[in-house]
């Protein structure tokens, strides 16, 4: 008889061979195979063979089945019919971020009015002297710094300084972006070069447990993640620090890069809303 036949097992229900004879609908156990007044035992080969060809089986049933419903594989668990979304760690906190953006731009306008209505002639001649101090260039440090290290002080107020210090529109959103986009590109680098240090690498292991969703939006999306995350009310140098150390695609970097821009293209409109 055909050596390949034998001990070749199926599941219950299936035809199945033993020493060349067909049993049908008969249980056979892994390590042996009964049959009418005799036993036939195994070949360690077969056995270790037939528990992989088992595996293989279960791993095409769970592939069939489907995505996990677990909330760490941001799925929808199903409840006799109903699906509910569960919110996972991972996910963009897109209703806190809405509501922070919303309360920061109403925030601003609210004390623009009341500086402009109670103390405009103060805060005009407060505002020169300021820009005659540090001038354009410390405009543009400061939006370095800001930008460019993970720190929570926004350079807003500076934004609306310089604009009520009588300095063109034009120049403070140039200065601004200019010195914001060298601090994205800081940024990439300082993480790309930090990458395999310890220290750092702890730190990062850190943002990922209160920002989960940060670096799993870099590893997902790369540039397009750093273009969402520059638009969000978060430091942009977490999202810089994190793209480099992910060895987000550089090229596509440079463009994510100057997607803080609009952002401080509606600050200094919202500064003094006289036309440019």
């Amino acid at each position: 008889r055909n050596k390949k036949d034998i001990g070749q097992v199926r599941e219950p229900g299936v035809s199945r061979w033993v020493d060349g004879h067909e049993l049908a609908g008969l249980s056979v156990t892994r390590s042996q195979c009964m049959w009418p007044g005799r036993e036939v035992r195994l070949d360690p080969l077969l056995t270790e063979r037939m528990q992989l060809e088992d595996a293989e089986t279960k791993d095409q049933e769970l592939l069939e089945e489907g995505p996990s419903t677990s909330p760490e594989a941001y799925a929808f668990e199903v409840d006799d019919g109903q699906e509910n979304q569960e919110e996972s760690p991972h996910a963009i906190p897109w209703q806190r971020f809405a509501v922070k953006a919303v309360f920061t731009l109403i925030g601003f306008l609210i004390i623009a009015v009341l500086l402009e209505v109670y103390a405009k002639d103060g805060v005009t001649h407060f505002s020169k002297q300021l820009m005659d101090s540090i001038g354009l260039p410390g405009l543009f440090i400061a939006v370095l710094l800001g930008d460019g290290l993970p720190q929570p002080f926004p350079y807003v107020p500076l934004i609306f300084i310089a604009v009520k210090a009588q300095v063109p529109k034009v120049q403070v959103f140039g200065v601004c972006a200019l010195g914001s986009y060298l601090a994205a590109l800081g940024g990439y680098g300082v993480g790309f070069s930090l990458s395999k240090v310890s220290c750092y690498q702890q730190g990062l292991q850190r943002l990922s447990e209160s920002q989960p969703w940060l670096p799993d939006l870099m590893h997902r999306k790369g540039a397009l993640g750093v273009a969402i995350a520059a638009l969000m009310p978060v430091p942009l140098a977490l999202a810089t620090w994190t793209a480099g150390s992910f060895r987000v695609n550089f090229f596509q970097f440079l463009l994510s890069a100057g997607c803080r821009m609009p952002k401080i293209l509606i600050f200094v409109i919202l500064s003094d809303p006289q036309p440019f």
